[in-house]
């Protein structure tokens, strides 16, 4: 009789064991479908794009691989396109050539900075040089900057105007025609 006990105690706290699993499983996956739900809101929405056009919360960056500090008042009076990426991420490095070339076509016009994110400073150069990019860099070595920005996801893309005002915070991998075409929409140019 006593091991019939113990055996279903033990029954007991597997099946309560499985059902707190199982309930934190749903917390979780209901969170996430919250979290995909709020993106997609955002998308049709314009992509994070804000009519009331708040400022530049973020005034400079730290430099890139040693460079000096990267002060946005230098961008001042020119539309800005500030695209946050890292070694690690796999969409930013298949966005960057497309940056890359649509930087080449528009830098008259329009200004870019890539914000290396929370990164080896030793494997973000190794991307630079495969990537071929020369547009500004700089960093944000520990992420306060993307933050105060409202990011949220990698890659992200900020759209901000001649008066430094974000256009767009747009979370997600940019083909270049999507980024040439964001570029007439806000700028004009």
């Amino acid at each position: 009789m006593r091991t019939n006990t113990k055996t279903n105690t033990k029954a007991k706290q597997r099946r309560e064991q499985a059902r707190r699993r199982s309930k934190r499983r749903g917390v979780l996956i209901g969170g996430g479908v919250l979290a995909l739900a709020l993106a997609a809101a955002i998308a049709l929405a314009g992509g994070g794009e804000s009519p009331d056009r708040p400022p530049l919360a973020v005034d400079r960056f730290d430099g890139f691989d040693g460079a000096p500090a990267v002060e946005l008042s230098a961008f001042r009076g020119r539309p800005l396109i500030i695209n946050f990426w890292a070694s690690w991420c796999v969409p930013c490095l298949a966005e960057m050539p497309g940056f890359e070339r649509v930087y080449q076509a528009r830098r008259d016009s329009v200004a870019f900075l890539g914000v290396n994110l929370i990164d080896d400073p030793s494997a973000a150069r190794v991307v630079v040089e495969r990537t071929g990019i020369t547009y500004p860099l700089a960093a944000d070595l520990d992420g306060s900057a993307f933050t105060a920005l409202g990011g949220y996801g990698m890659p992200t893309t900020v759209f901000v105007d001649p008066d430094g005002r974000v256009v767009e915070l747009y979370t997600g991998e940019l083909t270049a025609d999507e980024l040439d075409q964001r570029i007439q929409r806000y700028f004009g140019v």
